[in-house]
């Protein structure tokens, strides 16, 4: 077999199988030679400026070091793909996605590209071996990718629990950068009024709040005494009204269940109010949830 074919191969093989036409002609193998290496199945063209060596796996991964290929120098990982690379909540499969410049539009590979009149300066960066966007402008740009309002809230929620970027953050750059109605961003904007908390359940709650006209509470306050963190808790109302909500998956074993234990006589024992609802208690009868909320608050008033 031709020497040049087991670089190349050897090349794919760190690369997820794929391999650029750059990267072929760098072997001194010319157009009717890789012409010729197509027809008898030894590669195989993926996208524009990208290859295959015939028998690599069609993987994620795959395709998009062929998107890199083909767009290189100027798209980076967006969309559903870089909130499944971030390990996004909800974003586990999907093709490929890509942003890149309004200049470079005409740009093609064989995943979804979409284009952006923003620069992009500053708001890249490596994850998983893959340029692609931060995860503050990759929400910023869901929109483009058409995130259903499930996908959207659940990009927000994971991100914002994962430490990847705040509410505030996401807030402020929201409110400089997009207007209400521009492409899909409502959807952006409306997932962000319930935004803070840390999990799906927690949204629910905040929702349930606000559509009952009460002051949206301070969200993951963090209590100290003794130089120690005492509770960090998912709602802080006034009063000293603290309220929690438990999920299924949140507070199962006994040493999580001890550690709430803990949290609430901390709280019980420096004059909080501590009321908890269960995932049960917001999605079947928020009803009682919110008059549970009036009464405490008349209480403390």
């Amino acid at each position: 077999m031709d020497d040049r074919f087991r670089l190349i191969a050897a090349a794919a093989a760190s690369q997820y199988g794929a391999v650029s036409a750059a990267q072929i002609s760098a072997h001194d193998v010319s157009t009717s030679l890789r012409s010729k290496w197509e027809r008898t199945g030894l590669i195989e063209r993926l996208g524009p400026r990208s290859f295959a060596v015939v028998g690599s796996t069609p993987t994620f991964e795959r395709a998009l070091t062929s998107g890199r290929f083909d767009l290189d120098p100027h798209g980076v990982v967006a969309g559903r793909a870089g909130a499944r690379l971030y390990g996004l909540d909800g974003f586990t499969v999907g093709d490929a996605e890509f942003l890149v410049p309004r200049a470079e539009r005409h740009r093609t590979t064989t995943g979804l590209v979409c284009a952006s009149g923003r620069p992009l300066r500053g708001d890249t960066i490596m994850v998983g071996g893959f340029r692609s966007l931060t995860v503050e402008r990759l929400i910023l740009e869901s929109p483009l990718f058409g995130f259903s309002r499930a996908e959207t809230e659940n990009a927000i929620d994971s991100a914002i629990r994962r430490r990847l970027t705040t509410e505030q953050r996401l807030r402020d750059r929201v409110a400089r950068e997009l207007r209400p109605g521009v492409n899909g961003s409502r959807v952006l904007l409306d997932a962000l009024v319930d935004a803070g908390g840390e999990s799906s359940l927690e949204r629910s709650f905040l929702r349930l709040v606000r559509q009952a006209g009460i002051a949206r509470p301070v969200l993951q306050k963090t209590f100290r005494a003794d130089g120690r963190t005492v509770a960090r808790v998912d709602a802080f109302f006034p009063g000293d009204l603290v309220i929690e909500v438990s999920g299924h998956g949140t507070h199962a074993t006994r040493r999580q269940r001890q550690v709430d234990a803990q949290r609430h006589t901390e709280l019980t024992l420096r004059g909080f109010r501590v009321i908890t609802f269960t995932y049960e208690d917001v999605r079947d009868r928020p009803w009682w949830v919110i008059a549970r909320i009036r009464e405490a608050l008349a209480m403390a008033a």
